[in-house]
C-alpha cells in the first residue's frame, strides 16, 4: 500500500477505560469506546511538551493537558449515558469526561499507542 501524505491525519482508535467496579471492592471493570484523533505534527508535539514543562502549578498543568486532549480529539463513538442512550461528542460532554481521571488515562494511552505505530492487541 502506498503512503498517502495529507495535510490532516484523522483516524479512529479504540480506547479502553479501566474504572473501579462499583459492585466488587478492589476490582476493575474495562469499558471501551472509539475516538477519532487528529495526529499532531512534530512542531505541535514539541510545543505541547515545552509548554507543559514550563508550567509550575498543578492547575496550569491540568488545564494544559485538557486543552491538548481537546486539540487531538475530534469525535467519539460508543459513549453512552446510564440510560444507554448515545452521548454526542461536543466541547461540553468531552470536557465533562476529561474530569474523570480514568477517562483521561484511557484517551492518553490510546493516543500514545496509536502514534507508536502498534496495532491494538485483541484478546490475551
Amino acid at each position: 500500500m502506498n503512503f498517502v501524505l495529507t495535510e490532516q491525519q484523522l483516524y479512529w482508535w479504540p480506547v479502553t477505560v479501566r474504572i473501579p467496579d462499583p459492585d466488587t471492592p478492589g476490582k476493575i471493570v474495562e469499558q471501551q469506546f472509539k475516538i477519532q484523533f487528529e495526529a499532531q505534527d512534530q512542531d505541535e508535539a514539541v510545543a505541547h511538551t515545552d509548554g507543559y514543562q514550563g508550567l509550575t502549578t498543578a492547575e496550569a498543568q491540568a488545564a494544559h493537558e485538557r486543552a491538548w486532549l481537546r486539540r487531538i480529539s475530534r469525535n467519539w463513538d460508543d459513549v453512552v449515558g446510564p440510560d444507554k442512550a448515545p452521548i454526542p461528542f461536543n466541547d461540553a460532554t468531552f470536557g465533562n469526561a476529561l474530569q474523570q481521571t480514568w477517562f483521561r488515562i484511557g484517551v492518553y494511552d490510546a493516543y500514545r499507542q496509536s502514534i507508536n505505530g502498534q496495532e491494538v492487541r485483541l484478546g490475551n
